[in-house]
């Protein structure tokens, strides 16, 4: 079965031209350069067009009351700002190393981590889908840390694909971006691994004292339980509290943003002990991410808007007060 072909959009181009030519004309050693087109922010926004309707209202949703119409108007704005930083410096992930590092990004609470880790068994180290994730991934890793990372990767299923072609469906520059990100990632010395393992390799490695590396909001996994978060109620998976569980060793959870004057930062959370009930400790490492989401709600639009405009793919949507039809009972 061939994989369907999407037609070529200039947005395909403008990738393309951002993950190829650009990418190869910055350098970490030229900050000045990659700062000069933070500014560009606005070029993402405007051509977001309705998109940036539907980003406000799943703030609206996840929000309610506590911000203002013109506070959203300026929260949607602020997030294309973060993101369109996030993406230029992810740009530079394949020309990182341990010595240039800290000027791309900082750790906050790293004495957390280390606690954790004199207990042998492992981190599962758990974060959301904001801000500059793939940094904090590079961070661990150049400093030395031996990190695995549960990722979805490579070109969807083709079945899933003929299913939803307007999302689905790829063309020359959306392969070749996806294959120039990712060898980019693999610079990294990060492992990745996909749902296609199986668990005792996670086991295994938390077994060696390492971390495992987790977003509680992905949209992969084999089972998926009903919960409230951010005010509203989501499927989210209980993997990553259940590997916890099941091996012994310690949750982290962190969060990654933007400092407005400074480099990227990722917020290392005090670890907690799994103890025997996952339902138990996930609703703890939901509360302490939701704080931090609620303080820089900016980086989360991105991962929002994407989940919304996905949820007519699978049984699972972020949220249920959006899902198109009532296969999502099926995991009640």
């Amino acid at each position: 079965m061939n994989p369907p072909t999407a037609p070529i959009t200039p947005a395909d181009i403008a990738r393309w031209v951002f993950w190829g030519p650009m990418r190869k004309a910055i350098h970490p050693g030229a900050p000045k350069r990659l700062r000069a087109a933070h500014g560009a922010w606005r070029l993402q926004w405007m051509a977001a067009g309705a998109r940036r309707d539907l980003m406000r209202d799943e703030y609206e949703r996840c929000f309610g009351d506590a911000l203002q119409p013109k506070q959203y108007r300026q929260l949607v704005q602020n997030t294309y700002r973060v993101g369109w930083r996030t993406h230029l410096e992810e740009l530079l992930l394949g020309k990182l190393n341990q010595d240039n590092i800290s000027e791309w990004m900082r750790f906050d609470g790293m004495q957390n981590l280390e606690s954790a880790l004199e207990n042998g068994k492992g981190v599962v180290w758990v974060y959301p889908h904001a801000g500059p994730i793939m940094m904090m991934i590079a961070g661990l890793a150049h400093q030395g840390y031996a990190y695995t990372q549960f990722a979805a990767r490579g070109l969807p299923p083709t079945d899933v694909a003929k299913d939803h072609p307007e999302l689905l469906a790829s063309n020359w520059f959306r392969a070749r971006v996806r294959a120039v990100r990712e060898r980019n990632e693999d610079a990294v010395p990060a492992r990745y691994i996909t749902m296609d393992t199986p668990v005792r390799e996670l086991l295994r490695r938390l077994a060696k004292n390492q971390l495992v590396g987790l977003a509680f909001d992905g949209r992969i996994g084999h089972g998926w339980w009903q919960t409230e978060y951010l005010n509203r109620q989501a499927l989210l998976s209980p993997g990553p509290f259940k590997l916890a569980v099941l091996s012994g060793a310690a949750v982290i959870p962190a969060f990654c943003h933007t400092d407005p004057k400074g480099v990227a930062v990722c917020e290392v959370g005090t670890p907690i002990e799994p103890g025997k009930d996952w339902r138990a400790l996930a609703k703890r490492v939901l509360r302490i991410e939701s704080a931090w989401i609620r303080r820089y709600p900016e980086e989360y639009g991105l991962w929002l808007l994407h989940a919304r405009m996905r949820n007519a793919i699978d049984d699972h949507p972020l949220f249920i007060d959006h899902a198109i039809d009532e296969r999502w009972q099926k995991w009640t």
